[in-house]
């Protein structure tokens, strides 16, 4: 190979020593020459003769010179002659510019206008394939900062993020006292639990996620962080979540979390290869959370209100999720999953419609046990209303655009419904601390009064001064019968009569 490019530059060489031919348009053009400033110089145009190649050691011959066939001899050129390819003589190739080839190789490769061919080869990968080129890639970042993003991906922080305001929902929604060491805490504490479930969720489904154009650039897909390195960012961040939720808030609360990890990671992730009841379980997962928020502000007493918050969220996972699931049907069947979507369209439609009745009945529960006013009920009736249209909708054409129309209104949906039921809330706290102050001050003065050893008599009601008098407060059960002498009631007579005569006016004493 050397030695045939060694052979062609030669030959370019003694074409242009021999320079153009005075007759007119050469015949074949056998070259183009590139100089370093992007120039285009053409070689010599010559004629298709026979050349005798000398391979000799000496390369000591004779040549005739080029462009004459009948010359004289001249002396050996002691350089190696190439035999030049058969060229057709209508044919001219065009000029090369130097600056478009190098950009039109760089373009091939995949790379940006102005690389050399030496960064081309770097950036093609071992096995010779091409590598598409990264734009502000996250490997650019620090090495922290690289970590604790993989970590977020790996928690799948926007799940992660709505099931902890579910939560939070759950504690400001719940009748108790504002605690924020308490708040901060369970929150913090759900967040942790909620990533490791997640993180395991993933490690168990790497192999299928891979095959789902929606998962297939998940972390542990993409191969940045390991299974095994996974796992233990599991189980630490559940046994500090845990442990937080047990110390800092109450046993209630780290129970729940508990029991929605081992629900999650155990029943549901498994359940979603082998039958469609993983949805109905997937829907209890998404009802815990406000449980334990409520769970957190009332030192582990689930009311009422505790049960009908968890009921909305878990009838509105079931529209959402269909929704959601009916677009990527192909992804889900690829991947080996059981969903209604799939396997009984008609029942996932259905169920969509009837939940939306559910989270309706619902609403209109909530001031009936005296967890919201009455207001919420009106309120949420046009919400929940056009909710159940687009499921209605949904299960009439059980197409694309209507199953997208109700996955986008449900994300609204949940928002504004919790956001009607804590401002329509009935057990406000600082309602009660005034209701509460106001009893306490009536029942230490009616303490009081009781302690007292007499009540006001006042004297005249129009035109005269009035004058008030200390009266014994055991003067009450005046009018009862003659009592026996020597008793309590003796007693209370014979102190109101002796009252009574220092009155100024007897006719008017208001007792």
């Amino acid at each position: 190979m050397h030695k045939f490019l060694a052979n062609g530059r030669l030959w370019c060489d003694l074409v242009r020593q021999a320079g153009p031919r005075t007759s007119g348009r050469p015949p074949f053009v056998f070259c183009s020459r590139l100089d370093t400033t992007g120039t285009t110089t053409s070689c010599a145009a010559v004629p298709l003769l026979t050349i005798r190649k000398q391979h000799s050691g000496s390369n000591e011959g004779d040549t005739a010179p080029f462009g004459s066939r009948g010359a004289t001899k001249t002396a050996a050129v002691h350089q190696p002659v190439a035999v030049p390819l058969a060229v057709p003589l209508s044919v001219v190739p065009p000029v090369v510019d130097a600056q478009a080839l190098v950009s039109e190789i760089s373009k091939s490769v995949g790379l940006p206008a102005g690389s050399t061919l030496r960064k081309s080869i770097k950036a093609s990968s071992a096995d010779g394939t091409k590598e598409e080129p990264v734009v502000a890639s996250v490997t650019s970042l620090p090495g922290l900062s690289r970590l604790i993003y993989h970590y977020l991906m790996l928690s799948k922080i926007r799940l992660t993020s709505l099931v902890v305001m579910t939560a939070m929902a759950g504690y400001a929604m719940a009748p108790g006292s504002f605690e924020l060491g308490t708040f901060l805490l369970c929150s913090a504490g759900t967040t942790l639990v909620s990533g490791a479930a997640n993180s395991i969720n993933q490690v168990i489904e790497t192999s299928f996620d891979a095959q789902m154009a929606r998962t297939r650039n998940r972390v542990l897909v993409k191969g940045h962080l390991s299974r095994l390195h996974a796992v233990g960012f599991a189980l630490g961040a559940s046994t500090i979540g845990c442990s937080m939720l047990y110390f800092g808030v109450n046993e209630m609360t780290a129970a729940l979390g508990a029991a929605n990890l081992i629900l999650y990671t155990s029943i549901y992730t498994p359940m979603k290869r082998y039958s469609i009841l993983n949805t109905w379980v997937g829907s209890v997962v998404g009802a815990i959370p406000p449980l334990m928020g409520w769970a957190a502000c009332t030192g582990g007493d689930l009311g009422a209100g505790a049960w009908i918050l968890a009921g909305l969220l878990y009838c509105w996972q079931f529209p959402h999720f269909n929704a959601l699931s009916w677009n990527i049907r192909p992804e889900y069947l690829k991947a080996g999953y059981k969903m209604m979507a799939n396997s009984h369209p008609a029942l996932c439609t259905r169920v969509s419609l009837r939940h939306t009745g559910f989270i309706t009945g619902l609403s209109l529960l909530a001031p009936v046990l005296d967890v919201t006013n009455a207001w919420f009920a009106l309120e949420t009736l046009p919400l929940n209303a056009y909710f159940a249209y687009l499921a209605w909708d949904f299960h009439q054409k059980a197409d694309s655009k209507s199953s997208r129309k109700l996955f986008r209104f449900s994300l609204l949906h949940l928002p504004l419904l919790m956001a009607l039921f804590l401002l329509n809330k009935k057990h406000w706290q600082f309602r009660e601390d005034k209701q509460k102050k106001a009893t306490d001050e009536a029942v230490e003065f009616g303490q009081a009064g009781a302690i007292a050893t007499g009540v006001f008599v006042s004297g005249g009601d129009t035109g005269e001064q009035r004058s008030e008098y200390l009266v014994p407060n055991i003067v009450a059960d005046i009018g009862a019968p003659a009592p026996s002498p020597g008793s309590i009631k003796a007693i209370e007579d014979s102190l109101l009569s002796n009252v009574a005569t220092v009155l100024p006016t007897p006719g008017k004493q208001k007792l």
